[in-house]
């Protein structure tokens, strides 16, 4: 169950819940494979030589398992989503980073992609209120579904005439 879904109250219903994709932090885990790689090949060399090259190579072993930690723990703990009442950014494990704006005070929501973003459908999310920008997030996945969601979302509820349209999944047809 993610963060989001714990904290919506019971008068609320989830829109859309949105993570981050994996994707852009292919590079880091790139090099954390090659530290791995190296230090498997040094312990594998110097393995008659004594212990004190084995501390390097466990020291490198460390250094190329970390890319692969944090981005489990950017990739499960990193979420963007709204309700009917609010839109939500949720960061981090032990420092929980909670961005919390009503729907009609988000006056702009930015997505932008480059060039692999749009190859592998990624992206960044930039969330503007009335005080000015809230809150960044970079390798959102499919960020211009969440952008339409949301204003699919802020149109119905503006319309006078909401009680008499269809909803699918929360959303106007």
């Amino acid at each position: 169950m993610s963060y989001i879904e714990n904290i919506v109250k019971p008068d609320e219903k989830i829109i859309c819940i949105n993570r981050v994709k994996v994707f852009p932090l292919v590079l880091p885990m790139m090099f954390g494979a090659f530290l791995v790689l190296v230090a498997f090949s040094g312990f594998a060399v110097v393995s008659s030589w004594g212990l004190g090259f084995r501390g390097i190579y466990a020291v490198i072993l460390l250094a190329g398992l970390y890319p692969f930690f944090f981005t489990f723990m950017h990739y499960k703990n990193t979420e963007i989503g709204f309700t009917d009442k609010r839109f939500i950014v949720t960061r981090g494990i032990l420092r929980r980073n909670v961005v919390q704006l009503d729907t009609t005070e988000v006056n702009l929501l930015v997505a932008g992609k480059g060039i692999f973003g749009r190859l592998m459908n990624y992206g960044t999310i930039a969330v503007f209120a009335s005080g000015g920008l809230m809150a960044v997030v970079k390798g959102v996945a499919d960020p211009e579904a969440l952008v339409s969601k949301l204003q699919d979302f802020q149109d119905y509820e503006e319309s006078p005439d909401k009680g008499s349209r269809i909803l699918l999944n929360g959303l106007p047809m």
